[in-house]
């Protein structure tokens, strides 16, 4: 959390693909000018005219975008509107950004709608993780400086996430755009405090049991690992910002290791909650355990990892960016 800030993307960090979907229709066009439909039209307009501006296009580019509608809540809502276009443009117009450089743009100049008006962009915090799920699928670690060091599949595995009710969500039906008003508060000093004592076991913990694990492909040690990194520095500091020093949040997370989940945990900022699972019985007791608990279907998303990445379709033909060996990294 220390090395990276409003105006440095980094630090490095963990996440995983799942088939939640971004849509960008993307065309170039003759005239010199941004064109833009759909959802996030700012983020995308900025994106727009960054793109014609590093590499001198004359032209413009008519764009419509369809997120996932849940924004602000952990669950990458503007990393994921970055990626879809960015991908769209880079294709329409010959590639000429390899993947590692794409993710590069998407983090120096990542963004969000300031929730004071909704007509500015303020600058955005910025791991890269999002960018790197999005182009190359499946389970990914980083390093600092936008730096993938590590990416493997995870096959079969089902996705149950949800949106708990908690403290930090008071204001969900009241026009305001976010789960937490202080996260910029909550990133610039306790999460930074706690990782200045924490950082070097976290980091012991990736390169020891979390990335052996992954090579192995055994997902209850990455789940096991996940698990002692969620009571650690700036991810302990994100779970308690959503009430009760982190209760809620835990108290979910330790009933589903409880019920065999592999991996579990609470996604970015929060307060979405995931478990993956390749077992059906555990899944359909999370299922019930939710229903139990009174949690709405509408909060509920049951989905699987996407290990392909992110996709183009051309002339009807869908492929892969992974399939394209230059784009990796």
């Amino acid at each position: 959390m220390n090395r990276f800030n409003l105006n440095r993307p980094g630090g490095g960090g963990l996440g995983f693909a799942v088939e939640i979907f971004f849509h960008a229709t993307v065309k170039a066009i003759k005239e010199p000018e941004i064109r833009v439909s759909g959802e996030r039209q700012l983020i995308t307009e900025h994106f727009g005219h960054a793109f014609k501006q590093l590499l001198g296009f004359s032209g413009g580019f008519e764009i419509d975008l369809m997120d996932h509608k849940r924004r602000h809540v952990g669950l990458g809502s503007s990393i994921g509107s970055m990626c879809a276009v960015i991908l769209g443009m880079n294709e329409v117009l010959g590639r000429p950004f390899h993947g590692w450089e794409l993710r590069r743009i998407m983090g120096f100049l990542a963004c969000e709608e300031s929730p004071i008006n909704e007509q500015y962009l303020l600058p955005a915090f910025e791991t890269g993780i999002g960018a790197m799920a999005g182009v190359n699928g499946g389970w990914i670690v980083a390093s600092d400086d936008l730096t993938m060091v590590y990416r493997g599949p995870l096959p079969d595995t089902n996705a149950i996430i949800f949106i708990p009710d908690v403290k930090s969500l008071e204001d969900e039906f009241t026009g305001k755009d976010t789960s937490a008003e202080s996260e910029a508060e909550l990133l610039l000093r306790r999460a930074r405090h706690l990782d200045s004592m924490q950082a070097g076991a976290k980091a012991e913990l990736v390169l020891l049991d979390m990335i052996p694990a992954m090579i192995r492909g055994d997902m209850e040690k990455m789940g096991d690992t996940l698990f002692d990194i969620s009571y650690l520095g700036s991810k302990r500091a994100e779970c308690e910002q959503h009430g009760a020093y982190g209760t809620p949040i835990y108290s979910y997370i330790n009933a589903f290791r409880g019920m065999g989940v592999e991996i579990a945990g609470m996604s970015s900022v929060g307060p979405t909650i995931f478990a993956l699972t390749r077992k059906q019985d555990v899944y359909d007791r999370i299922m019930g355990y939710l229903k139990d608990q009174g949690v709405s279907d509408s909060r509920i998303i049951e989905t699987k990892i996407d290990n392909r990445g992110g996709t183009i379709t051309e002339n009807g033909v869908e492929k892969a960016f992974m399939d394209d060996n230059w784009l990796k990294g």
